[in-house]
């Protein structure tokens, strides 16, 4: 991420949605400001503006666009996007803005409890791979228990679990979002930790001794369609497993007998967005010859009871409809596709344009389950790289870092589809 800077965020930002800030924070700008100005004319009026408010003012505004700069990237409006339930106005207006920085400086101005969500999102993506983190897996759930009684209940068991004999129960809080884009629950936890002593200074500027119980923060992200946790903790396998314990009693209402896997995750979801690729791609489909891509074949599974699967599986013809033009056309898209059902299986089919004239073109299948099996490892070497780079930028794989990846997970093409 490149450096904050402030003067620079405001270039990036149209001055419509400036005005739109300002006048939402009843921040006054000088009588003479006109933001009816040119944009090379209104760029540094702003700043000299901006510059010239009071300290209180100018820190506040500093303070909340650097967090508009800490998502202001593809990662963060990943995050807006999956915090966003799918009906939200947010994903009608992402398209109209001109940059990163708009989008977020926008959902910052108009939903700030939001953002805040996807802060917290787009944190345990970026430690996703890193120490702390394991990811593990259960058997599927066709459902969580996630009620307001079912976290206060997880809540008290892990500030029993967390507190050591003969002491006072520790404090915890569980915060609970659903990450709608990739069908999955976050709980955020925080437990009153040890006590420590904390040197500052006092009133008189004499250093004093104060006791303190910062808490120990940890994330659980669930998928449940797939059965796959990551778990980012402190300490080691015995503090994952007091977690994991106290999950399958009030979360899963089961045993968990979790297993350690390390493949990349497919996050199906995004493909409903269709095959756009963002201006920042490095994968060039014209030097690649890529005539065509279709959603080919998806399955899909309710979130909610009854719980049921659905196959779809147009025409498999090259100028066939593919899965998202089908679901629109027969207007199943807002519940098919919608918040009631998470893809959990994919075939993504890529149309190759001829060599030679006369030559038959190439066809290539992307098998994917949502839990990071495929059939990637079966591809010529050209072409796994090629579609880890689509996956990539279409936001459907994040992959982990090289120390901690595994190679992707694979199944024969019958097995993937069963």
């Amino acid at each position: 991420m490149a450096a904050f800077n402030y003067r620079q965020l405001i270039r990036q930002v149209p001055p419509r949605t400036w005005q739109f800030y300002f006048t939402s924070r009843k921040i006054s700008l000088p009588d003479d400001h006109d933001w009816a100005m040119s944009a090379s004319m209104l760029v540094p009026a702003l700043i000299d503006a901006t510059d010239a408010l009071g300290d209180e003012q100018r820190k506040h505004i500093h303070s909340e666009l650097r967090r508009v700069h800490a998502l202001a990237n593809r990662p963060g409006v990943d995050a807006l996007r999956n915090i966003a339930s799918p009906d939200a106005a947010l994903h009608e207006d992402f398209p109209k803005f001109s940059s990163d920085a708009e989008r977020a400086l926008w959902v910052m101005a108009n939903w700030p409890e939001l953002f805040s969500a996807a802060e917290a999102i787009c944190g345990v993506n970026q430690r996703i791979g890193k120490r702390g983190w394991k990811r593990l897996q259960v058997p599927p759930a066709d459902n969580l228990f996630r009620d307001t009684e079912d976290i206060r209940a997880l809540e008290l068991a892990l500030a029993i679990a967390f507190t050591p004999r003969k002491s006072t129960p520790r404090a915890c809080q569980i915060d609970s979002l659903d990450r709608h884009l990739d069908g999955g629950l976050q709980l955020g936890i925080l437990i009153e930790d040890n006590a420590q002593r904390q040197l500052e200074f006092g009133g008189d500027n004499r250093t004093y001794w104060r006791d303190v119980r910062p808490p120990m923060g940890m994330d659980v992200v669930i998928y449940p369609a797939s059965g796959v946790i990551d778990i980012l903790a402190p300490g080691g396998a015995k503090i994952q497993k007091a977690v994991l314990d106290q999950l399958g009693k009030h979360i899963f209402r089961k045993v968990l007998q979790p297993q350690s896997i390390k493949q990349a995750m497919f996050f199906l979801n995004r493909l409903r967005d269709g095959f756009d690729l963002f201006d920042d791609t490095q994968v060039d489909l014209g030097a690649h010859r890529i005539e065509r891509i279709r959603l080919s074949q998806a399955k899909v599974r309710a979130n909610r009871s009854p719980h049921c699967d659905y196959v779809i599986k147009p025409p498999g013809e090259k100028d066939a409809p593919d899965v998202l033009d089908c679901v629109k056309s027969h207007q199943v898209d807002h519940s098919l596709m919608g918040h009631g059902f998470n893809i959990v299986e994919a075939v993504v089919t890529l149309y190759f344009l001829p060599v030679d004239d006369g030559k038959a073109s190439r066809v290539l299948h992307i098998e994917l389950k949502q839990s990071g099996i495929s059939n990637l490892r079966a591809m010529d070497e050209a072409d796994a790289k090629l579609v880890e780079a689509l996956l990539v930028a279409w936001g459907v794989m994040q992959p982990l870092p090289p120390e901690s990846t595994n190679p992707v997970a694979t199944e024969t093409p019958a097995e993937a589809l069963s």
